[in-house]
């Protein structure tokens, strides 16, 4: 654990963090991340560690430096698993889904995508199951597999509705909606 003055330290650069986020200034923000990891390398805090490197893989993706987001959450998938942190493991593979996803490695986000929807049917995470859904969905859409695509978002628009979660299953009806004129084209 952390000693009261780093505790503070990190905490500090958390806010700091976040007013520069606010403020649109995401190297900001990346330097902050990156003092709070330091901070805990003196002082290890595995919890706090993982959730700092859900923050700083975000700032990257943000940043467009792609390479450096996958190893970012790939580290805070391990600290997940190590913790057992299954939420927390199964977003973080979804966040490296999205990476794949960014950099155009179809293939690699469906097995992220795959494996986080494994995470998370195992702990009966509606939340995390509709948006696996929808991110396979997508891919399966980029790939130009239509009918696979439009599996996947049917899944997730209904997992949506029955969550109450109307912006999401508007958008998964929109996905369904361009797909299906796709096949009148």
């Amino acid at each position: 654990m952390t000693d009261r003055n780093h505790s503070e330290e990190v905490d500090a650069c958390n806010k700091a963090a976040g007013l520069c986020l606010g403020n649109g200034d995401r190297q900001g923000a990346f330097e902050q991340f990156r003092r709070a990891l330091e901070l805990l390398k003196e002082a290890p805090d595995p919890k706090r560690e993982a959730a700092i490197l859900n923050n700083l893989g975000h700032v990257q993706v943000a940043l467009r430096r792609l390479d450096d987001a996958l190893g970012t959450f790939r580290e805070a998938a391990r600290l997940c698993e190590r913790l057992g942190d299954r939420a927390g493991l199964g977003w973080q593979l979804a966040n490296v889904g999205s990476v794949h996803r960014d950099k155009e490695d179809h293939d690699a986000a469906l097995a992220c995508y795959a494996r986080a929807l494994s995470v998370f049917e195992e702990q009966g995470d509606a939340a995390g199951m509709a948006d696996q859904y929808s991110n396979i969905g997508y891919i399966h859409a980029m790939k130009q597999e239509r009918d696979a695509a439009l599996g996947w978002f049917r899944k997730a628009k209904a997992l949506y509705e029955s969550r109450g979660e109307e912006t999401k299953a508007a958008l998964a009806g929109k996905n369904i909606e361009i797909l299906s004129a796709s096949e009148n084209t």
